[in-house]
Order: C-alpha cells, then structure tokens, then sequence
C-alpha cells in the first residue's frame, strides 16, 4: 500500500510538470525557446524596427505645381531636380534607405517671392499644412535622414505636420539642409521640439542652396563618416553578380543566335558593360567577322587568342572584336575574350546588323 501511495505521487508529479514550466513561460513573457542561450541574433519581433533606413526629405520642387514661365535661373530649386531632392536622393544611393517625399496637398507658388509669402504667413500662423500622404509601417525604421530647406530661418511648416503626425521615439535622426545665408538658424530647435523623443544627431549636414548641386562627393563623405555608406558593399555585391551570372553574351542575327561563354579578364569584363549593343558585323579574310564596340577593351590581363574556329576575340591595335570560323594564326595583339558554346556553325553567315547582348 505504502508503495502504491509513493508511486500515485510520482505519477501526479509527473503530469503537473509541464503545467508548471507552460505557467512560468507565459507569465514571464518569454517562449522557453528564449531563454536557450544559442549564440546566435534572433530576428527582431514585427513592429520592433528591423535597422531599415528611411531618406525623407520636404521638397519645393515637389510641392509646386510648375507654370510655363517659370524662370529656372531665379527659382532653380524648383525645377526638379530641387536641392533638397538631389541631396536626398543622394543620400539614398550612399544607405540603400527607402526614399519619401513630404508633400501638402495644396502646392506652393513657383514664384519664389510668392512662396515665401505663403511660408511666411504658415509660419506666423503657426500652420501645419495638411499633407497628401504619409510614410507606412514608420516603426519599421530604426534611422531617419531628414531633409529641408530653411525658409524664414526656420524650417516648412509642412515638415512639422509630418514629424508631429509619426512617432520618432528611439530612432536615431540625421538632418541635413539647404540653405541661403541664415545657415540653420533655428531649424534645428525647431525640429527637436516636434520630434520629441528622437535621438538627433548634432552632426549635421548642411551647404548653401548654390552649391547643392556641386555638393555629392560632400555628402557622401559625411554619410560614410556616419558609418551608413552601404554603396561600396553595394557595388562588390553586383559586380560578383555579374562576374556569376552574367559571363554569356548572344550575337544575333537575321539567321539565328550564337551564345559566347566568357573568360574572366578585364577585357571581357569591359566588353560586357557597353552591351547591349547594335552593330554591323564586318566580312574580315576568310576566316573571321568583326565588329568595332563604341569603346576600346583593357587588355592588360587578357590572356592571348590561341583556339581556333569559335574563338571570340578582340585585335588591339585596330579596336575590334573578332568572331573566328576558321582556324586563324597567333599574334602577339590578339586576346581571347571567350570561346562559342552554341551557334558557331551560324559565324560564318552573319552579315549586316547583328545584337549583342547579355545572356540573363
């Protein structure tokens, strides 16, 4: 009996244990799966901001409704691209970030004299202009680069309306400005005051509005410096896309299709990025057609045209491509930019305009 008793408990235990730890779970707010140190970074949770960066930036070129006669030389920051627009844009192509222009619903005046009428009675009204649209999912970014021109020494009442009606709390604010000679003025408290909560950053891109369209490198310099540059990494991803997936090329004609398999060298590299091209293919001895690219190929690591029939190459001294059919004799000028993989029974009938283009 005493036996029986000691094994009922067991038993009993047993089935309360899972109870137990599913209660501890819940109550904590944690899966038991977080509590397992693994070593590894867990995705953050929906809504807790993914590292995603947002470029938003209160253009007048956006937000004016462009008549005829409106005089480029006296107002060229409203002909698109604005300065702000083109610092903006800027500043997209450095972080990768996802690009919003802050626009009323009642444009401005072209007319510069007109529109600072207009920003100056917003401005002693204390205004927030109405805005046609607003940005989605604001708790997706964790960085914000926001930017503005200074109008009556401040900032467009418009860009208020558009930090007073998103949340900027924990997200870190990088602002940048064009301007004439009030430089920032109080553009900044200004900004602060209505983004409560935002982590701004007193590093502060600004340039007068003359020489914002001469201010790319600048700017670049000052995203790099702020750690978010993501072209260099951008560019090494696309060019390894390119040495993978795009090493085949198809000359076309009215009698079918040759496929070319590239070498690696910067020859063929080069040939590659002026495509796609359309051009006329030339008869050249008995043996070979060419054709002349728009510009010349960097041989320097381009290895010597040694195959025969098939062969795709490029004869230095004269500038053009040469497409073999026949077997041909080495020359101390002539690179092998790659070798025909399907087609090469058509090389001897091209004639006339021909493509060439990037296999995909």
């Amino acid at each position: 009996m005493k036996m029986k008793r000691i094994l009922s408990l067991l038993l009993v235990c047993l089935l309360l244990l899972p109870l137990v730890s599913c209660a501890v779970t819940e109550e904590t707010g944690d899966s038991a799966e977080s509590t397992v140190e693994t070593g590894e970074t867990q995705a953050p949770a929906e809504g807790s901001g993914t590292g995603r960066v947002l470029v938003a930036y209160f253009p007048w070129a956006d937000n004016a409704v462009l008549t005829e006669d409106v005089d480029a030389v006296t107002s060229p920051s409203v002909v698109p691209p604005g300065n702000v627009q083109q610092l903006a844009g800027w500043v997209q192509e450095e972080t990768g970030g996802d690009l919003f222009s802050i626009q009323v619903t009642e444009p401005y005046p072209d007319d510069w004299d007109e529109c600072l009428d207009r920003a100056n009675q917003e401005r002693s009204e204390n205004a927030r202009p109405e805005l046609a649209r607003n940005v989605e999912n604001m708790e997706q970014y964790d960085t914000v680069f926001l930017g503005y021109p200074n109008w009556w020494y401040g900032v467009p009442m418009a860009l208020l309306s558009f930090l007073e009606q998103n949340d900027f709390s924990g997200k870190q604010v990088y602002l940048f400005c064009s301007h004439g000679t009030g430089g920032l003025a109080n553009s900044v408290e200004l900004i602060t005051d209505a983004a409560p909560g935002a982590e701004i950053s007193e590093n502060i891109f600004d340039c007068y509005e003359e020489d914002a369209s001469a201010s790319r490198e600048e700017i670049q310099n000052w995203v790099a410096e702020l750690g978010y540059s993501a072209s260099e990494s951008t560019e090494t991803e696309e060019t390894d896309t390119m040495e993978e997936t795009a090493r085949q090329i198809a000359v076309r004609s009215g009698n079918g299709e040759i496929i070319y398999e590239l070498n690696d060298s910067k020859a063929a590299a080069d040939l590659l990025a002026q495509l796609p091209l359309t051009m006329e293919a030339e008869d050249f001895s008995t043996n070979e057609k060419i054709f002349y690219p728009p510009r010349e190929l960097d041989t320097a690591d381009a290895p010597l045209a040694e195959g025969g029939a098939g062969t795709l190459a490029y004869y230095a001294p004269w500038g053009d491509v040469v497409m073999f059919y026949g077997d041909y004799s080495e020359n101390a000028s002539l690179f092998e930019l790659g070798q025909a993989v399907s087609g090469q029974e058509l090389i001897s009938g091209l004639s006339g305009t021909i493509t060439i283009e990037t296999v995909e």
